[in-house]
């Protein structure tokens, strides 16, 4: 009789206890036919990305546009630095492009100049071979009128002296011997004046191959002259470029957009290049960093669903995925991190927040 009450109990018990345990099985599934497995986790809600802001240049804190907690889109200035060394530093600089910009179009004048000359002395060069030719036809014919006045002044220089020894002797006069001597000296003066002659066409022949030589050397010197002026033209416009840029450097501005969690700097205040200014955090996308045991590990991969809930909205599963394991254990805890990533609609979760994850398995 006992016996019989104990069962009648025992079977009372599994028909009261039934309902409620498929209440919580059908609970534990997921509308995508995935099911929570026995393996729970907790982490950390952190922000997906974190950026420091920090400054590439000096200055003083002029103006703070932001302030902390505050949602800035991407490219939101944030502060403006006053730095006046920058300033100069570009209008020197722009100067300076400015002076190199005229000399460009001054080397260039230049050109053009030695490039008319050029194509004046191109449409002369058939004048100049000519008168080359000219010249070296009477570099020849003064060459012979040498030689023939050489010979001329030899035999007038015989017969002056075979005039002076008749003249001694008595059997020729003054006048003839002075006539002679005349003679002598004009031969003489001929072939100083035709040497000199031949000398001053072979200079002139020098002279038009020197010029046209120098013609063509000033092209070159042009040429290479707008070269470096445009070198120094393109220099000078980098060097704009970069004062602009480290000018630019004093208007920080956000690189994502975000929300600005930390400021390290006030109002007036000087700082150093590279100091951190601000932290923004994405939290439209946030990542949970939870320790897996390794006896854990098969039931998991890269980019398996999981569901997670947080004490401020336990009625609440937000959806993620695993983004990546780690091939090596924490080797404090022995554990293997793993970072789960999910989006943040409505942005209900905030940094800090503990989470509970489940991994999701398919039937």
């Amino acid at each position: 009789m006992y016996n019989y009450l104990k069962n009648c109990k025992i079977i009372i018990g599994v028909f009261i206890i039934w309902p409620f345990f498929s209440l919580a099985t059908s609970h534990g599934a997921e509308l995508s036919g995935s099911f929570k497995t026995p393996i729970s986790l907790t982490g950390i809600i952190e922000p997906a990305i974190i950026l420091n802001v920090q400054s590439s240049v000096g200055g003083r804190v002029e103006v703070l546009h932001v302030k902390e907690n505050q949602h800035v889109p991407k490219n939101q200035l944030l502060l403006t630095l006053n730095n006046d060394t920058q300033k100069r530093q570009l209008e020197l600089t722009l100067l300076q492009h400015k002076v190199n910009e005229n000399n460009v179009i001054d080397r260039k004048r230049q050109l053009k100049l030695a490039n008319v000359q050029i194509k004046v002395d191109e449409n002369n060069v058939k004048d100049r071979k000519k008168q080359l030719k000219l010249a070296k036809i009477q570099i020849e014919v003064s060459r012979n009128n040498v030689k023939d006045l050489e010979a001329n002044l030899k035999d007038i220089l015989r017969r002056l002296k075979d005039e002076e020894t008749l003249f001694e002797q008595g059997s020729s006069t003054r006048s003839q011997l002075d006539v002679l001597q005349l003679q002598y000296l004009r031969g003489e003066i001929a072939l100083k004046n035709t040497i000199l002659g031949l000398e001053r066409a072979i200079l002139n022949v020098d002279n038009t191959i020197l010029s046209l030589e120098r013609s063509r050397e000033d092209i070159k010197g042009s040429e290479l002259s707008v070269e470096n002026a445009l070198i120094a033209v393109e220099r000078s416009r980098h060097d704009v470029e970069l004062s602009e840029d480290a000018l630019e450097d004093t208007l920080i501005k956000a690189k994502i957009g975000g929300i600005i969690t930390a400021k390290s700097f006030q109002e007036g205040e000087v700082i150093t290049a590279g100091a951190v200014l601000f932290q923004i955090i994405d939290i439209k996308q946030v990542e949970i960093k939870i320790q897996l045991g390794e006896g854990d590990l098969p039931m998991i991969s890269e980019g398996q669903a999981v569901v997670f809930t947080t004490p401020g909205y336990r009625d609440i599963e937000f959806s993620g995925i695993i983004e990546r394991i780690s091939w090596t254990a924490d080797p404090e805890t022995g554990r293997f991190p793993l970072y789960v990533k999910a989006a943040n609609p409505g942005l209900k979760l905030r940094a800090g927040m503990s989470a509970k994850v489940y991994l999701l398995r398919q039937k």
